[in-house]
Formats: C-alpha cells, sequence, structure tokens
C-alpha cells in the first residue's frame, strides 16, 4: 500500500472515531437529560451548522418564547436560587445563572436557548426544543442562600409538554454575589425609593445607634449592624446611588471594577439678567429628561408605574458559542427590562456676584438615565440679556446719558437706581465745571463685583451726550454774544 494511502486510511480512522465519540455523548445527552426533549436529535459539524431529526425539518430552531401566562421575572423570595448549581435527574450539572441564563450540558443551552424564571411559588425552566419545565421547592421555601441550609434541598417537577417528571437536587453556590445583588438597600435602611439626602442620614444615625455592636454583642445584631453599614455606604455616595437607582446592586459591582460607562454631556443656555450677575442669588432652570424608575422594578404593579415605559436597548457582555467547545465574548443590545419615564426637574442654578456672559454651571448626573449608565453632567451655559441702562465691559459699566445745554454749562445732577436698588447721584454741580459732549465720567466703585473678591467692585463710566438747541431767537443770540465776548 502507498504511504500516501496509508496516511489518507488513518486520517479518515482518526476523524471517524471523533466523530463517534461526539455523536454518541450528543445521544447520551438528549435521553438522560429529561430536557433535551428525548425524541429528538441534533448533529453538530464544524462551526453553527446544526441539522436535526424528528420534527426539526432540517431547520435552525428560532430562540424560544415563554408561553403566555408565565412571567419570565426572578422575584425576591427566589433571590437565593441565583448562583447556584443543580444536579439533574441525577445525570448532570445545571446552573441557574443571575441574568436569567439556564445552563445545561446541551446543544439548546449552549446556543443561548434556555432561560428560568422563578415566581408565584414554582420554579420554570424553557429548556430550548423541550419546551417549558415547572418545578416547585420541596419543604420549606429558604430566605437566605446559605450553602449548609441548602444542602438537600430538592425541586419536583415536570416537563409540560409530556407530563414526564424531573427533579434536582442542589449542589453548590458557584457565584456568591449573584444573590447579593437583589438586596434592597431602601428596604434594609426602613426608606421609601424617593429618600433624598437628608433623609438617608437621618435613618442611618438612628439604626447605627440602635444596632451598634458595642450595645448589641449578639451575632444578629452584628450582621444587621453590618448590612446597614453598607447600605448607607452605597445610598451616601452620589454615584453608586444612582447606580444602584438606574441598575442595582449588578452596577454598583461592576463600577467598582471599573466596567461602567458613563453617558455624554450635555449643554444648555440659561437666560440671566445682567442684575442676576451683579448681585448673585439663585435661578431654577427646569429641564425634562428620562429616567430609569427604580420603583417598577420592586413594585411594578404600583400606580406610579402607570406612565412608566420599557428602557433603551442595553448593550451587555454576552458568551456565544462559535464552534464545537468554542466560546467567544462579545457585545450584544438586548432588550432591557427596567421601565423609564419623562421627568421634570427643578435645578437651584448658584449664581456668583461677578460671573459672566457664556460662563457655566455644572449639574453631574443630571443627563438622560439609562439602566446601569452613569449619567453625562449637564452644564448650563449663562447667556445674559442686554440691560436697558447698564452695559458691562470686563468688570466696569458704561451707561449713557443726556443734559441740555444750559446744564452742560450751568452744571447739573440726576438721580439714577443702580442694580441692587441703591439711588447714586451723578452729575457736576458740585464741581461747578462745564461739560463737553460726549465727555466720559468715572465714578470709582460702581462697577461690576469681582467675580474672586465680591467686596471690591469695578468703575462706572458714564458717556454724556449734550443736546443743543436747534435754533435761537434773536434776543437769545444777542445774550450769547455777549457772555462769549
Amino acid at each position: 500500500m502507498a504511504l500516501g494511502t496509508v496516511r489518507f486510511a488513518w486520517v479518515c480512522f482518526l476523524a471517524g472515531v471523533t466523530l463517534g465519540q461526539a455523536f454518541i455523548e450528543e445521544i447520551f445527552q438528549q435521553f438522560a437529560g429529561g430536557g433535551g426533549g428525548g425524541q429528538q436529535f441534533h448533529f453538530q459539524m464544524g462551526g453553527d451548522n446544526v441539522f436535526e431529526m424528528g420534527g426539526g425539518g432540517g431547520r435552525r430552531a428560532n430562540a424560544p418564547k415563554w408561553p403566555k401566562g408565565v412571567s419570565d421575572k426572578i422575584s425576591k423570595k427566589f433571590s437565593w436560587m441565583k448562583g447556584t448549581e443543580w444536579n439533574w435527574n441525577n445525570w448532570r450539572n445545571v446552573k441557574f445563572s443571575k441574568d436569567g441564563t439556564f445552563d445545561a450540558p446541551t446543544n439548546d443551552c449552549a446556543r443561548g436557548q434556555c432561560k428560568w424564571s422563578a415566581n408565584k411559588g414554582k420554579v420554570f425552566i424553557l429548556w430550548g426544543q423541550a419546551g417549558l419545565h415547572e418545578l416547585e421547592i420541596e419543604g420549606e421555601l429558604p430566605t437566605e442562600q446559605d450553602p449548609a441550609k441548602l444542602a438537600g434541598l430538592m425541586m419536583r417537577g415536570r416537563r409540560v409538554s409530556d407530563n414526564d417528571k424531573c427533579h434536582a437536587r442542589f449542589e453548590r453556590v458557584y457565584d456568591h454575589e449573584a444573590a447579593a445583588l437583589d438586596k434592597d438597600l431602601y428596604e434594609i435602611l426602613g426608606l421609601q425609593d424617593d429618600a433624598d439626602e437628608a433623609d438617608i442620614k437621618k435613618v442611618y444615625r438612628k439604626l447605627s445607634i440602635k444596632y451598634h455592636p458595642d450595645k448589641n454583642p449578639d451575632a444578629e445584631s452584628k450582621k444587621k449592624f453590618g448590612e446597614i453599614r453598607d447600605a448607607y455606604e452605597i445610598l451616601n455616595d452620589p454615584d453608586k446611588k444612582i447606580l444602584y437607582d438606574t441598575g442595582g446592586m449588578e452596577a454598583v459591582k461592576k463600577a467598582e471594577k471599573g466596567e461602567v460607562e458613563k453617558g455624554e454631556d450635555s449643554k444648555a443656555n440659561l437666560d440671566v439678567s445682567l442684575d442676576d450677575l451683579y448681585n448673585g442669588g439663585a435661578r431654577q432652570a427646569h429641564i425634562t429628561r428620562r429616567v430609569v424608575c427604580r420603583g417598577c422594578r420592586v413594585k411594578p404593579d404600583s400606580p406610579k408605574c402607570q406612565g412608566c415605559q420599557r428602557c433603551p436597548n442595553e448593550v451587555r457582555m454576552v458568551n456565544r458559542q462559535v464552534g464545537p467547545g468554542m466560546f467567544m465574548q462579545q457585545q450584544e443590545e438586548v432588550q432591557s427590562k427596567e421601565k423609564c419615564k419623562q421627568d421634570s426637574t427643578a435645578l437651584d442654578a448658584q449664581i456668583e456676584r461677578g460671573m459672566r456672559d457664556g460662563e457655566s454651571l455644572t449639574f453631574p448626573r443630571m443627563t438622560d438615565q439609562r439602566p446601569g449608565m452613569l449619567p453625562g453632567n449637564l452644564i448650563l451655559n449663562l447667556r445674559v440679556s442686554k440691560h436697558p441702562v447698564f452695559e458691562r465691559r470686563g468688570d466696569d459699566l458704561h451707561m449713557n446719558t443726556q443734559i441740555s445745554l444750559k446744564e452742560a454749562l450751568l452744571g447739573w445732577s440726576k438721580i439714577i437706581r443702580h442694580m441692587d436698588g441703591r439711588t447714586l447721584e451723578i452729575g457736576t454741580k458740585s464741581t461747578q465745571s462745564v461739560t463737553k459732549p460726549f465727555q466720559v465720567l468715572r465714578v470709582k466703585g460702581e462697577g461690576m463685583p469681582l467675580r474672586d473678591d465680591p467686596a471690591s467692585f469695578g468703575d462706572l463710566y458714564i458717556k454724556v451726550e449734550v443736546i443743543f438747541p436747534k435754533q435761537l431767537t434773536s434776543s437769545q443770540q444777542d445774550i450769547a454774544a455777549k457772555i462769549f465776548t
């Protein structure tokens, strides 16, 4: 036999063994799992070329959807199940992920077609083409994720399509942060969802005294004190608080790892008067923006959530199978589970004395919200309207006034009202000097307050226009002639 023929035969033999092993392994998975359907076989060759028999018709399966009447929500009572691993039907282990993904060693689940939810006292598993499985926890429902207390826990149920019985036994916790992500920090502190900074500080002081370990050395009080302290540390931090409000503990954990995105800053104009810049003070600015409704996540049936709509799609990192045993992490736009609404907010814009046209005020985290993202800053640029009397040039003020020829020659005096309400006398009567046309008078210290030193001021400059008479009578001409000879 030629050498090339021998090599070809050996390669074919190895390929046959590999394919045969994969085929047998797949058959065992389908029969033993209970979730594979029992009557449907999947053959996978190379990348994503999947062929199905026994009902598949040779077409690739579509992602399954939850049947009508079955919610995709995982209620708080079942938060302890997130991140747990169970043995299924004495076969293989399966995992209940924190995001509602159900992971089992079958092709359906490898292609992202398996999900789970838990509500109304039951656990629901949507296992690819095998369809819906419905189970209940045996005995008392756990209230926390304590591996020692969960040991030996069982749940039993059926596959809805054919009533085939199934069961699962708790094995271990593989994601110890998953259950903690459902903590309600407001509930721990006994606060409403819309509690402000003052409420949070007040309640924390009260609870920290009540449960402080120095007064309560028992283990339960120490645990309660730790929960109160941890909740306050998050809600008292502006960035962490808004991440928690919009994306829960998962967003806070991502921020601690430096994995949270920040929204873009937004700019707008705030119309102010020169009086505002002279006197300083607060101005209200009204904005409308999109906010994530935390109340809808906690109490979706609340009347407050009637006007809420689904938030924009979110971008998440997901694992996708690109070949047998090969997975790739990639970004994917997924439908948000959070609800959003339009919210009108009044901002107190604090204007400092001496600020200038074009300067800006920054309001952190006040742009549109997106779930799990840190909102950008809202930047308000001051736009100063024209003043009827004064014109600002740097730190000085300028104004115009008119006097008659008689006043220009004999002296004049006027009373003006300044922008802070004071009256100011200007003129030349006290000096008995003649005012020239378009002469500029300077009044020291009556200009704008200096930004860095509000107790100091620029100057006020007054341009004087002399109004001449249109004509003189002959007698007036004679008098003028005698005066100026």
